[in-house]
């Protein structure tokens, strides 16, 4: 029956090595937030000292990612996941700083923050001539065919709601 649910869900549990892998790689992406020095300043200024704090969030989330890809292989499929747990923390730090509050953290300002993480990210790889651009096209031409899917779905009656990446990774 779980499988049936896993199915459903569009869920898939992590075998032990992959959460042990998961957990490993948040530990370093930890170390890297709460790094004393100028690693761990760094991400502090790239969330407190930006404009748009969602920007300097997302921003600061893929400077992380990409801190943590340097010191260990992550599979691409676990890569969300960890970019999860990265916001959380971030967005914790920056509400406990003061530069945002809880009620300004909704699904609108979650997928700025996404959307600014996945934009760095994409052009930080490309810039340092690690970006696979053909799977990336394959990765966009499967969402192009699962978007329509999605929206014809959806009951007529009811105004459409613009979707985030991040709402749309966990496939709502």
């Amino acid at each position: 029956m779980a499988e049936n649910n896993e199915a459903l869900s569009g869920e898939v549990q992590a075998t032990p090595e992959e959460e042990a892998m998961l957990a490993q790689a948040a530990d370093v992406a930890m170390s890297i937030i709460h790094n004393e020095g100028k690693a761990g300043d760094n991400i502090a200024k790239l969330v407190l000292e930006d404009q748009d704090v969602m920007q300097g969030i997302g921003i600061a989330a893929s400077t992380v990612l990409l801190g943590v890809e340097q010191q260990m292989q992550i599979p691409d499929d676990m890569k969300l996941a960890l970019a999860e747990i990265i916001i959380d923390e971030l967005v914790s730090l920056a509400i406990s700083a003061g530069a945002l509050a809880d009620d300004e953290l909704g699904e609108e300002a979650t997928d700025q923050i996404v959307s600014h993480a996945y934009s760095n990210y994409l052009s930080t790889k490309e810039a340092m001539g690690q970006l696979d651009t053909e799977g990336l096209k394959v990765a966009v031409a499967e969402a192009e065919q699962t978007m329509p899917a999605r929206q014809s779905a959806q009951q007529p009656q009811q105004p459409q709601q613009p979707k985030g990446l991040l709402q749309m990774a966990r496939g709502g």
